[in-house]
């Protein structure tokens, strides 16, 4: 390989993680709501979405099966909580709250 090739391949090996920390846990092709639309263009959110995702999967994995149909219903609940930051002036840092505020709970769990 000439060195041009290395150092693009390089780059282009550096470039996937970065490319894929600015995605949320969600598909952003089918995000519709407009609180999904600001954390797929803010990394920022995207990010605190991808720490909430992985969080919630884990304590969903060690609830025992017959408390699991609460905690998705509850998770349910705060995504509609999420959502109505849409009514908020200032909509990035309400969405930032309500994902801080769920992974301070779901942590003290």
């Amino acid at each position: 390989m000439t060195k041009t090739t290395l150092a693009i391949l390089a780059a282009s090996c550096l470039a996937a993680p970065l490319a894929q920390a600015s995605h949320p846990s969600f598909d952003c092709s089918k995000a519709t709501h407009e609180a999904e639309l600001l954390i797929c263009k803010d990394a920022d959110l995207a990010a605190l979405d991808r720490s909430l995702a992985e969080l919630y999967a884990t304590l969903l994995k060690h609830t025992p099966a017959s408390q699991q149909g609460a905690l998705k219903t509850e998770q349910r609940g705060w995504v509609k909580g999420r959502n109505d930051c849409w009514k908020s002036n200032d909509k990035h840092g309400c969405i930032k709250a309500e994902y801080q505020s769920r992974i301070k709970e779901l942590k003290d769990r």
